[in-house]
């Protein structure tokens, strides 16, 4: 069960509802990025206000990151997503919120990093972090694609 505050502040920056039995994309980073994102918002502002009543450079430094941290998390949490549009296709949204359509017969690897993973596809690249929802049709598609791959490199 979610914090109903949480899911609220959600849905405002959204712009929609979300429920908690649907997915909001086929690739989503959790709920608990959004409240770190505003910990270290809050974090950052009040460090802010401490900076402006009594001058300290640690304050001015610690507010400048955890505002910047906090605001990187909060457009992760946000837009780094991908959504199938068919069942050949797939639209990435970076962290930015920049919008790539991709093609799941152009995957040619996953790459295993220490904190996320790599999906390959030619030239280009979409991250996916470790922490990241993926859900089962996501999953069957890169594996299905995967096997292809594979199976047609031990053949050669």
């Amino acid at each position: 069960m979610k914090i109903k505050i949480l899911t609220f502040i959600a849905n405002f920056i959204l712009g929609k509802v979300i429920k908690d039995d649907e997915p909001r994309a086929d690739m989503f980073l959790p709920m608990w990025l959004l409240a770190f994102s505003l910990v270290l918002s809050i974090i950052g502002c009040t460090l802010v206000i401490v900076s402006i009543f009594k001058f300290s450079l640690w304050a001015v430094i610690g507010a400048a990151l955890a505002i910047v941290l906090g605001t990187a998390a909060l457009l992760c949490w946000r837009n780094q997503s991908i959504v199938i549009i068919s069942d050949e296709a797939f639209v990435y949204t970076t962290f930015l919120g920049n919008k790539k359509t991709y093609y799941f017969a152009d995957i040619t690897g996953l790459k295993k990093n220490r904190d996320s993973l790599t999906l390959v596809l030619g030239k280009n690249k979409v991250h996916i972090e470790s922490c990241a929802f993926l859900t089962d049709r996501l999953v069957n598609k890169i594996n299905a694609q995967l096997e292809t791959l594979y199976a047609e490199q031990s053949v050669k």
